[in-house]
């Protein structure tokens, strides 16, 4: 029996986009509200490349980059794309929750589209791993934060605290009390980024 909440491991970037988290929008019976965000996801790496995803009529419509700028622009190597779709890294610490749908990573939630809305502005994303390993994930979200030439603002946060986090065994503010969760850059961005990510994580 087909799942569509997680992908094959080796599954080629192209197959994913087009094919596979189509057929699992509609497999999953996904609706989204008038103005969800359009999103573009940029692979770096050997059969890499570059997918625009709109909702339409209820249906996820994939498509090749165009000229119009999209709402959110998503950067990524393929091997940080594996990771982040539930692929193992024996020096990162698993990304996807218990239970998360590969789409969760890639879609925007109808639930926080609102959210999206307001933030504005390019982060940078890593998770250090073992052995010199980091993760990586390069986001713009809104006018300003697509255009930008690079972050302005960077995360960095280490894999246990990261594990901790995603197993719901640290709460959501606790690393950037603390300074597990070390921010170089715009703050308040930041704080955006933070509570979509607890928004999300507060649903599990």
């Amino acid at each position: 029996m087909q799942s569509w909440d997680r992908p094959p491991p080796e599954i080629a970037p192209s197959e994913l986009f087009e094919r596979w988290l189509p057929a699992a929008f509609a497999a999953a019976a996904q609706h989204a509200p008038a103005g969800t965000p359009v999103v573009r996801v940029s692979v770096s790496g050997a059969g890499g490349g570059a997918w625009e995803l709109a909702v339409e009529d209820d249906a996820l419509v994939v498509s090749a980059p165009g000229r119009a700028p999209p709402d959110v622009w998503i950067r990524l190597s393929l091997a940080d794309l594996r990771v982040a779709l539930g692929g193992p890294d024996p020096d990162l610490p698993e990304l996807l929750p218990p239970g998360a749908s590969a789409r969760e990573v890639l879609l925007v939630d109808a639930r926080d589209v609102d959210l999206v809305r307001q933030i504005s502005g390019r982060l940078l994303l890593e998770i250090e791993g073992r052995r010199r390993r980091r993760w990586a994930l390069d986001i713009g979200f809104g006018k300003a934060g697509v255009a930008a030439g690079r972050p302005r603002t960077t995360l960095r946060i280490d894999g246990q605290t990261f594990d901790g986090l995603r197993a719901g065994k640290i709460p959501p503010m606790q690393p950037l009390l603390d300074g597990r969760l070390k921010i170089e850059g715009d703050r308040a961005l930041a704080m955006q980024l933070m509570l979509l990510a607890g928004s999300r994580l507060g649903r599990r």
